[in-house]
């Protein structure tokens, strides 16, 4: 007779020996092993801890702190978190559970664990790159690696928190008749969160590319300024170029736009010398900047209007 149906032989023998419970080993003093990570690592793990005879499944989801820490960028390319998957078995009950580990490893049994992810935001996407994955029942702890892609869109909220649910589920193995398990299954969830950051984006529509304007008296044009990013945004002006210092060119300082499409309306004052003929230009920066935190900003965007004085 071979191992394997010696295996067999004993694991039932027991079962019909040990068919009254005897004194179960204290779960939480059978889980002699260590899962040591850094500080900064995120850490989920569950236990079954319902067997009679079989054994209990401890499954561990992990990941590093440093890969969610910086903000996701609005329309960015995805994040990508390595999550380690982390599996052992305990025992309930030593004698049995030491014989029917023996025989789960010398017949090469596995357990199945399906990955899943739950309720995301809307304006978020995420994918595993395993749906499910095996490992070995033994006495010795092992660890898969799955990816999980992490991307959102235009339209998330500044600093808004993703919460990215993952759902595993240990399946219950279960012996050659079927329907005695061998080892229990458990689920487990964990939560990776991350931050959107701020998109600063913004739409410019002069009143007109040009302006007509008299020597000596003060003439002005509007800007909508639109708000397409996704956060409060002040937004501040400059004159970036002018004719002349005997010029009297002013614009608007700063205005905020609400999000979500805010608009508000710049003005900008031009006043040219006496003795002014023909055409010059005048080019105005502005600047978006997130209003509750004015050390996220984007790029100044130029805008260059004609001044024309035609006698």
């Amino acid at each position: 007779m071979d191992r394997k149906h010696c295996a067999v032989v004993i694991v039932f023998l027991l079962i019909a020996a040990y068919g009254i419970p005897i004194t179960a080993q204290d779960i939480t003093g059978a889980m002699s092993f260590s899962l040591v990570s850094d500080q900064r690592n995120k850490e989920n793990h569950s236990l079954s801890g319902d067997g009679w005879f079989s054994l209990d499944s401890v499954i561990v989801i992990s990941w590093s702190g440093n890969a969610t820490h910086t903000p996701l960028v609005p329309g960015g390319a995805p994040r990508i978190v390595n999550l380690t998957i982390t599996y052992t078995t305990i025992l309930s009950y030593p004698l049995i559970g030491k014989i029917i580990r023996y025989y789960c490893m010398v017949t090469h049994q596995v357990v199945t664990v399906v990955l899943e992810l739950g309720e995301i935001p809307i304006w978020s996407t995420a994918s595993l790159s395993a749906s499910e994955i095996q490992f070995p029942v033994s006495d010795a702890i092992s660890s898969q690696n799955v990816s999980l892609s992490i991307a959102i869109d235009e339209h998330a909220p500044a600093y808004a928190l993703c919460v990215i649910p993952i759902h595993a589920e240990v399946k219950t193995l279960r012996g050659p008749l079927g329907f005695i398990p061998l080892v229990n299954g458990c689920d487990q969830t964990a939560t990776v969160t991350c931050l959107p950051g701020y998109l600063p984006h913004i739409i410019i529509e002069p009143e007109s590319d040009h302006l007509d304007v008299i020597p000596g008296e003060m003439s002005h044009l509007y800007f909508n300024l639109i708000n397409h990013g996704n956060a409060r945004t002040l937004v501040k002006m400059e004159i970036v170029d002018s004719p002349g210092n005997d010029w009297n060119v002013l614009v608007t300082d700063q205005i905020v736009l609400e999000e979500d499409g805010g608009n508000n309306f710049a003005f900008l004052y031009i006043t040219p010398p006496f003795g002014f003929s023909g055409a010059d230009t005048i080019t105005v920066s502005f600047t978006p900047y997130m209003y509750d935190n004015m050390s996220q900003h984007g790029a100044p965007v130029n805008v260059t209007t004609t001044v024309i004085y035609e006698p």
